[in-house]
């Protein structure tokens, strides 16, 4: 790669860098407003409720307080039944029944669990593979295969956070993701490199 590339890729993964740190740092900093906002959105939400059930209106009065309910919580599963319940009264019965299906299935996590401890043993066992080839050749090198495992542990690693919804699991794996993929692309670069330039030693040797 050129001086020209490597700056670009550089000032690319800088901003990268700068722009990851600049969402947790609004994430972080208005995490409090956004309570706040909740908040008032609640009582909002009853105060409605309230006004619906005085003028007789229970479908209304009832589906104020489901959505206050959303607001009150933060666990998937009770959403999800929510989402089911409002798809039957809407007479959606095939996409609740998909909606119920979604909420077992998160109520049984070992895939995701299985799942998470498999891609942790790739993203650990790297280091193993690394730690092979070095011996085998004498000297610190780190081969290829590092690289495959380190992308498959971290994609493996991010379906787990997305699973669990957790944003900085979520936001390291991402950027993580794309420097190995930068790093088998150099690597793959150079070899078709290599070859062409054997085939062309091999043309001017048999001339």
């Amino acid at each position: 790669m050129t001086k020209t590339g490597w700056c670009y890729w550089t000032v690319a993964s800088l901003a990268g860098v700068v722009a990851l740190c600049g969402v947790v740092g609004v994430a972080v900093g208005g995490a409090e407003a956004t309570t706040e906002v909740t908040l008032q959105q609640f009582r909002a939400m009853l105060d409605q409720a309230a006004a619906a059930l005085e003028q007789g209106d229970a479908a209304t009065a009832q589906q104020k307080l489901r959505d206050a309910a959303r607001l009150t919580t933060d666990d998937v599963f009770h959403t999800m039944l929510a989402d089911a319940a409002d798809d039957y009264d809407a007479g959606k019965p095939k996409v609740a029944r998909l909606a119920l299906k979604r909420a077992t299935s998160y109520l049984n996590p070992w895939f995701w669990v299985i799942l998470g401890f498999i891609a942790q043993a790739m993203f650990v066992g790297r280091f193993a593979v690394q730690w092979i080839a070095s011996e085998r050749r004498g000297e610190s090198v780190v081969p290829i295969a590092f690289w495959y495992f380190s992308l498959l542990g971290s994609w493996g690693l991010l379906a787990y956070a997305l699973w669990r919804q957790d944003i900085v699991i979520i936001l390291g794996q991402a950027l993580n993701s794309v420097i190995y993929i930068r790093n088998l692309t150099l690597i793959y670069r150079k070899q078709k490199r290599d070859a062409a330039a054997a085939g062309q030693s091999g043309e001017e040797t048999a001339r």
